[in-house]
């Protein structure tokens, strides 16, 4: 989603749950923003609405990771200890059927939730017991004006489009809808996808959204379709991707990206425009189908050149060309041709088996 999206995160409202209130809440968001040292995007909207410090000591922090899916601090609040916890409401209440239903609510309009809890202390990257949630936080996430066009020319070239994404299904379904994704009606959770590379091969054939993928489940999503014989481009922004675009046969990195994925991407969009896509798959096939058409020519040449050489030496006459004809014919029938067909675009998708052809 952060492909096609603008990367501009709005927190959209904060809808507090039973024995909490808004102000309470907004001063447990406010501390978070605060201990961050260096915020994510989700943290950045957040602190667009809650920026208040409510000057509480900070302790602790365990810092935000694309497996577990939440982050978390504690502080001393002046009286008493409290840990924070922000992150995906499946994992920090999978069971709680009111943080469920307002997720689910959430999630059909678009919208990215993450939820807020406390506990009395942290207790590492685990989970503590007798975890409280106390507000949702809606976020929004703006479409590029352009994605729609630029899915729209990828299926129109004959490319299937997958959209994974850490958030939850129905979210990341509505946002591939909004873009124009085809067959994004529904969105599969990824923590019921199998294991089994062939298995999960199959599975990718006829799914298109996929939600709540972990860094693992992007990698092996990449391997499982070039298994099955298809060339694999990856495009992604965050930490999260690094193992999947590394593993692709194109890792297309976004320039706002993280270091990381850039320095492990094959091709950076440096504008963080992911309309230049088009042009470079335009350029590469242009440049493979001319190679092509430019060999085809040569082999002509060879071939023709060959049969006169042997029709020659049959008759047992004296070759009929000098040098300066040879030259001549040469470039009427290979070089000139060859040049404008070098640049004559040519939209065909690249195919193996040119010696066959």
């Amino acid at each position: 989603t952060g492909t096609i999206t603008s990367g501009e995160i709005h927190m959209v409202d904060l809808e507090v749950l039973e024995g909490s209130d808004t102000e309470d809440a907004e001063r447990l968001l406010g501390a978070l923003v605060r201990s961050a040292e260096d915020p994510n995007p989700t943290l950045l909207a957040i602190g667009e609405r809650c920026h208040d410090d409510p000057g509480w000591k900070l302790l602790d922090t365990v810092a935000f990771s694309s497996a577990r899916k939440w982050s978390a601090a504690a502080f001393d609040t002046g009286g008493e200890r409290v840990a924070v916890y922000l992150g995906a409401p499946e994992y920090l209440a999978p069971d709680d059927p009111v943080v469920a239903e307002v997720v689910s609510r959430r999630a059909l309009l678009g919208q990215r939730v993450v939820l807020v809890a406390t506990a009395v202390q942290l207790a590492g990257e685990s989970l503590p017991v007798g975890l409280r949630p106390k507000a949702v936080v809606a976020l929004e996430d703006e479409i590029r004006p352009d994605a729609g066009e630029i899915l729209g020319y990828f299926v129109d070239q004959g490319i299937d489009l997958k959209v994974i994404s850490g958030d939850h299904p129905d979210t990341v379904a509505a946002v591939a809808r909004r873009a124009g994704v085809p067959g994004a009606e529904t969105g599969t959770d990824a923590r019921t996808l199998p294991t089994d590379p062939a298995e999960l091969g199959e599975v990718l054939e006829s799914t298109v959204v996929m939600g709540r993928v972990t860094p693992q489940q992007k990698q092996a999503m990449v391997i499982a379709q070039q298994q099955r014989g298809h060339v694999v481009a990856m495009t992604g922004d965050g930490v999260n991707d690094v193992l999947a675009l590394k593993d692709a046969d194109m890792g297309i990195a976004m320039g706002a990206g993280s270091a990381a994925t850039r320095a492990v991407a094959q091709l950076v969009l440096l504008d963080n425009r992911f309309s230049v896509l088009p042009v470079a798959l335009a350029e590469g096939r242009r440049v493979i189908n001319s190679v092509e058409r430019a060999a085809n020519l040569f082999v002509y040449g060879t071939v023709y050149s060959v049969l006169i050489s042997l029709v020659i030496s049959l008759i047992g006459t004296d070759f009929p060309f000098l040098p300066r004809h040879l030259t001549l014919v040469r470039a009427l029938s290979v070089g000139i041709p060859g040049f404008f067909l070098a640049l004559a675009p040519d939209p065909r998708r690249a195919r193996p088996g040119f010696l066959n052809r």
